[in-house]
């Protein structure tokens, strides 16, 4: 849980430095003034990259899956949807 809260405090720092932005938010006259940073929670999470499935049998799961042998294993990967990555155990 702790991870995850400083995931996200990270990512909202990564995303304040890049953008420029001070590090107080603009409120409305007469409002005190919040730290942007609070609004980290907010912020929506990069999506995960799942990684590779491990699977015993590999499937093809669209066109444009490709089978490549590396390394002494079978790796199905695949350009247009990277979900569909599998090796072979």
């Amino acid at each position: 849980m702790a991870a995850l809260l400083v995931r996200r405090l990270s990512v909202a720092a990564l995303a304040l430095a890049r953008s420029g932005l001070p590090m107080w938010a603009p409120v409305a006259v007469g409002a005190a003034p919040r730290p942007l940073l609070a609004a980290a929670r907010l912020l929506p999470l990069p999506a995960p990259s799942a990684g590779m499935k491990a699977k015993v049998v590999l499937r093809r799961r669209c066109k444009d899956c490709f089978i490549v042998r590396r390394r002494g294993r079978l790796f199905v990967y695949c350009k247009t949807t990277p979900r569909h990555k599998q090796r072979q155990l």
